[in-house]
């Protein structure tokens, strides 16, 4: 695969990579540069029109969807499945790949690229440029079908081009063939393995719009707990990480919530930063025994 995509270049739309199914939360982690595509697969094709706004891509998608073609005519024949939209990191893990260079691509002459508009916050995006335009005429480019400038996922658009080709009766039996394949694709890279490292023997979990801390009772310290009369389970953890924010990072007393067993210290945040600070601002505390024992003596 070419190290860049260019102006005109043509590319691979795969329709049976994961989606954001249960076993697979951190589709947008995944590395496909290894990963070795099937060439009887149906894919869909696009093509590269611009490049602005902060590096996004301004793409094409055409209506042919099958086999790759032998030439790059057979894709610009079938005519566009949709308006232009823009798109942000598809290429990077190689999840959409290069396909056909067209080194003598006119966008204003092959992509109509004088009609194709968006609307901005307060500017129309039009031929590369944003125009300053009032509230009112906003609302009448709106009226008259100009579309917001959303930004793109490669996963999302992989998801409307099968709903796009459910409605013309084509069925791809995406959900079976994926779950067939689950072993096949590569695994999500873990963004947290340092974090998780560091802060051992705590654990650390990232699910959807929540993030946790977890020690198993007995696991670390509990000789403090001991000289302190206490017995170290969960609860006592719990007590000891409140007093730990209330006196050393009181601004983040709300951000947190506990859900301690005995066997087990748990803790949770639907913000993923607040946590981290605290997961690892927490654990080099404890492991200063010393300064744990005065913070066990205040509880």
């Amino acid at each position: 695969m070419k190290k860049k995509i260019e102006i005109g270049d043509m590319f691979t739309i795969p329709l049976y990579l994961p989606d954001y199914q249960e076993w697979t939360d951190l589709e947008d982690l995944r590395d496909y540069k290894s990963y070795t595509f099937r060439e009887d697969d149906p894919y869909a094709f696009g093509r590269l029109i611009d490049v602005d706004m902060g590096n996004c891509k301004l793409v094409e998608v055409f209506r042919y969807v099958g086999k790759i073609p032998p030439n790059p005519q057979v894709l610009i024949d079938s005519g566009r499945m949709f308006r232009p939209i823009w798109i942000v990191h598809v290429f990077e893990r190689s999840r959409w790949r290069f396909l056909f260079d067209n080194p003598q691509y006119d966008k204003w002459a092959d992509s109509d690229y004088e009609n194709i508009s968006f609307l901005l916050h307060t500017d129309l995006w039009k031929c590369g440029k944003s125009i300053p335009i009032t509230m009112q005429q906003r609302e009448e480019y709106a009226k008259s079908g100009v579309l917001p400038a959303i930004i793109h996922g490669g996963v999302s658009i992989e998801r409307d081009i099968r709903a796009w080709l459910t409605q013309q009766g084509m069925e791809l039996n995406y959900g079976q063939t994926v779950e067939a394949r689950r072993t096949e694709y590569p695994q999500p890279r873990d963004i947290d393995k340092k974090l998780k490292e560091t802060i051992a023997p705590f654990r650390w979990l990232s699910e959807r719009n929540r993030y946790s801390l977890y020690l198993e009772a007995g696991r670390l310290n509990q000789d403090c707990f001991d000289r302190n009369g206490l017995s170290g389970n969960g609860y006592d953890w719990e007590k000891a990480a409140r007093a730990f924010i209330e006196t050393k990072r009181p601004a983040e007393n709300a951000r947190f919530s506990f859900d301690c067993e005995a066997d087990t210290f748990s803790m949770q945040s639907i913000k993923k930063k607040p946590l981290k600070e605290f997961a690892l601002a927490f654990h080099q505390f404890v492991m200063d025994t010393k300064a744990f024992e005065e913070l066990l003596r205040m509880l």
